[in-house]
């Protein structure tokens, strides 16, 4: 019988122990440890290299960047085993949405709306002044101006804010994305693909599918995508961790009412209800309309159209056990 080692518990916790933040920083610093270890006695152990000048270095990475991007990885795969879920879902007016979660137990469930927000979409060869929910940029893109015609016929030129004006910066790098959804990507790879099978992950199931109305990217990223430029390009030109993708997942206490309250502001999600059928099995619904403050969504609601916006409400929801 060949003897096995005992796994390392980094943080010894009991079913229905709480995981601090403490205790996870801990885990971080000691997975990066362990793994930081294993990547220099990987190192340590070659003994032939094609060029002297990389035999600090495995597949052209440094022992850091290495580090860094294993742990990443492994990070993200301790998150979707240890009962957290982060699904993004479109709910309709009075149908029920079932989650198979598949957790094992009634679920802790949070829900936040994702907010249309004003963008500058480059698409077609033409830059637009749009809404959506989900946006590729890079960071310095935090205002964009853009040329609008009206119903008739006149133009003007209109700034978009990427960026809120009335919250600090927002912005997921999308490297980081691109790690949890599982892309694959070289050094070779174009951005225009990379992009393509970056949303056919992050919509696949169990999230659901969005508009392509409801998503798109910024002129600096078109420019990338029509020039072909690869990642290692972009990496070069110390681009690729500028890349950032942006939604507004934002949240109050549901109140007992329909309107506004004395602020003059609406409760958001909107009348939304959760039922837990099951330890596995999660139900979803909400009561139209859609509520919606005046100034910016006022103006989405006018972009999306009435209809969809007032029986539609794109959410963001957290299960965890």
């Amino acid at each position: 019988m060949t003897e096995t080692s005992t796994p390392t518990t980094y943080v010894e916790r009991h079913p229905g122990d709480l995981l601090t933040a403490e205790d996870w920083n801990q885990v971080q610093t000691k997975i990066y440890s362990d793994i930081r270890s294993t990547a220099q006695q990987a190192a340590d152990g070659v003994t032939h290299v094609a060029n002297a000048d990389d035999s600090s270095h495995l597949e052209g990475k440094g022992i850091d960047s290495l580090t860094e991007e294993i742990t990443r990885r492994v990070l993200d795969e301790v998150r979707g085993r240890s009962g957290y879920q982060q699904l993004f879902k479109i709910l309709k007016g009075d149908e029920i949405t079932v989650i198979e979660h598949k957790l094992g137990t009634a679920p802790l469930t949070d829900i936040y709306k994702l907010e249309y927000f004003p963008v500058a979409c480059r698409e077609d060869d033409m830059t637009i002044a749009a809404f959506a929910n989900f946006y590729l940029y890079h960071s310095d893109e935090k205002r964009v101006r853009v040329r609008v015609t009206n119903s008739s016929g006149q133009t003007s030129v209109v700034t978009i804010d990427v960026q809120p004006k009335d919250l600090p910066e927002m912005g997921i790098p999308w490297a980081e994305l691109l790690t949890r959804y599982q892309v694959p990507y070289t050094d070779t790879s174009s951005l225009d693909d990379l992009e393509t099978e970056f949303w056919k992950a992050f919509f696949a199931d169990p999230n659901d599918t969005f508009g392509d109305d409801q998503y798109c990217h910024s002129p600096w990223f078109e420019r990338c995508c029509k020039e072909q430029q690869s990642v290692k390009e972009i990496k070069d030109k110390g681009d690729w961790n500028d890349i950032l993708f942006q939604m507004r997942p934002r949240k109050t206490i549901n109140h007992d009412f329909v309107g506004n309250n004395e602020d003059g502001h609406q409760p958001r999600p909107a009348n939304v209800f959760v039922q837990h059928l099951d330890n596995n099995r999660t139900a979803l619904w909400f009561e139209p309309p859609a509520t919606f403050d005046g100034g910016e969504e006022s103006d989405a609601r006018d972009y999306i159209g009435a209809d969809d916006f007032d029986n539609q409400l794109k959410v963001m929801i957290l299960l965890k056990v």
